[in-house]
């Protein structure tokens, strides 16, 4: 008879892959004090998923462990599209509206420790290993989760949620009977991790386009890169023998990628890849996130940050749930609006990936045609990096997102202040003065924080009902929501109350650049949420707006 022992946690974490590590850090970070099982012995060694995003960047540095990434990591501050050896086109990066305006390559493995660290000497959690999920059973309000250990015994271990962050072989999907709707791509890739010396950019991501195949390049190290090589003739149907660094060189030679040298391989491999999607993230009190609910091509380089942002966008509304400060509606809010962001991530690499492999003459000379023009088209580059960066992405038709915003039109005197900034969106760091002028901070660093928090603004040249207004907010929130929601007066071209001046945290927004691209005019208010977006916006600043949005966030 196995002998069965019975344990508790609020949340189990099925999965200890960067998805896994990110959703334990964020419920411990948000209050709630997790397990996190893996089957494996021991973490993976393998570089697999490897390049960070700007997005991504900015979540780890809310979480205070971005230092720790880009010391490690290199940074690509480009890409450029290569036709039979000839550039096709080129982007940078500098562009990009973030203060990461690069992507980050680090290999999976030192992801994964970094993550791990911070949760054990941060958090004092360890990752219990060689623990397989083999059952779930939901029953009076919670979970009963069957686990089996190393010595064949069973835990049976009572939680409220088990989150599913187990990989696209996942176990907790299984279990839950939940299809997973895609297709594998007809034919195998080849993967080559090893020394490269050429003379295209060391640090630029680059794509070489050609008639009997695409190939990837992604700078691993400074003289160190992965290659991906698509094999059109090598159908999935086959079995394929492991492939030899003079494959490698076979199909460099023969796709006219000038190089010098590619000598000691660490990792050669065939590969298949699918692109595929759960209809829902989960069921009942059962959740995923990461490749668990959804895989595609890894060109772009986007599974990893979509699965470290689902872990991102669940732990702080199961921190609130858990911790009595909100209704269990609020978790379906996950679903909507992470199963948008995956099924747009699962296109945008799918029509990429069919694009750049297109093998047919005529269609393929169209296809560089259309890309040696547009690409030089700066609107062009700019939708490529923030589509690439993740930063574009957005919760705009969220049930948990509202706004009730009035803007006074430029001939009232307010030009200037046209705004494209809306609730639900993600919004770019600023630099604030103290109201002394004596020190600056940055935006970000005032929301490094847990909770929500919420940004005053005066507006351009606020009237007394507007300072009326935003005292009686200010002291109602103070009041009501002390230890959810922090409150910050950001504070235009004009004058205080003196009451105004003893409010806690209060920063001079020099020149008004921030309430122009807030679309301050008036006293305003926007309510930013855990994970950095906007939850709720209103202009002119409105107690009673305000106090009705969070009525249906707290309770």
């Amino acid at each position: 008879m196995t002998d069965t022992a019975n344990s508790h946690s609020d949340v189990l974490v099925v999965g200890a892959g960067p998805t896994g590590l990110t959703m334990a850090c964020e419920l411990a970070r948000h209050g709630v004090t997790p397990r996190i099982i893996d089957k494996a012995p021991l973490p993976s060694d393998k570089s697999k998923a490897f390049g960070i995003h700007a997005r991504t960047l900015e979540l780890f540095e809310n979480m205070g462990i971005v230092d720790n990434f880009l010391r490690l990591g290199n940074i690509s501050n480009g890409f450029d599209m290569y036709d039979h050896g000839k550039t096709l086109a080129s982007v940078v990066f500098d562009s990009l509206e973030s203060k990461f305006p690069f992507f980050l390559i680090l290999a999976q493995s030192d992801t994964e420790k970094i993550l791990h660290e911070h949760l054990l000497s941060t958090y004092g959690i360890e990752v219990e290993r060689e623990k397989e999920l083999v059952s779930i059973e939901e029953k009076d309000g919670g979970i009963t989760a069957g686990v089996r250990l190393k010595d064949g015994s069973l835990e049976n271990i009572e939680c409220s949620y088990v989150a599913g962050c187990d990989g696209a072989h996942s176990t907790t999907r299984h279990i839950l009977n939940l299809e997973f709707k895609g297709a594998p791509y007809p034919f195998y890739w080849l993967l080559a991790d090893l020394d490269l010396e050429w003379d295209y950019p060391l640090h630029h991501i680059s794509v070489f386009i050609h008639p009997t195949g695409v190939t990837a390049h992604f700078p691993l190290y400074e003289d160190r890169g992965r290659l991906m090589f698509e094999v059109p003739n090598a159908s999935i149907q086959e079995d394929m023998p492991t492939p030899t660094i003079e494959d490698v060189r076979r199909l460099m030679n023969e796709r006219q990628i000038n190089y010098k040298s590619v000598t000691n391989p660490n990792w050669l491999a065939y590969f298949k890849i699918h692109h595929r999607m759960v209809n829902q993230y989960g069921k009942g009190r059962v959740v995923l996130s990461g490749d668990a609910a959804h895989i595609h091509s890894p060109l772009g380089g986007q599974g990893m940050n979509t699965g470290i942002q689902d872990a991102y966008n669940l732990a702080w509304k199961l921190g609130l749930v858990l911790g009595g400060r909100s209704p269990d509606s609020l978790l379906a809010s996950y679903n909507e609006e992470r199963h948008r962001a995956g099924k747009e991530v699962v296109g945008f690499t799918d029509f990429a990936t069919k694009m750049v492999g297109l093998h047919n003459p005529v269609l393929s000379a169209l296809r560089n045609k259309i890309v040696g023009v547009i690409s030089h088209i700066d609107a062009v580059q700019e939708k490529v990096l923030t589509t690439l960066s993740q930063i574009e992405i957005n919760y705009r038709e969220s049930p948990i997102v509202k706004e009730r915003w009035y803007q006074p039109d430029a001939v009232e005197g307010f030009h200037g202040y046209s705004h494209d900034l809306a609730a639900g969106e993600r919004f770019k760091d600023y630099v604030l003065a103290s109201l002394d002028g004596k020190g600056v901070r940055q935006l970000y660093d005032l929301l490094r924080n847990p909770d929500h928090n919420l940004l005053l603004f005066t507006g351009a040249d606020p009237e007394d009902m507007e300072f009326d207004e935003l005292r009686a907010v200010y002291n109602a929130v103070n009041e009501n929501f002390a230890g959810s929601i922090n409150v910050h007066l950001i504070v235009g071209s004009k004058g205080l109350p003196h009451d105004f001046e003893d409010m806690k945290s209060i920063w001079r927004d020099v020149e008004s650049v921030m309430h122009k691209d807030f679309g301050a005019a008036k006293a305003s208010l926007y309510l930013i949420r855990p994970d950095g977006y906007v939850g709720f916006r209103n202009q002119p600043a409105s107690l009673s707006d305000l106090s009705e949005y969070l009525a249906s966030i707290f309770v």
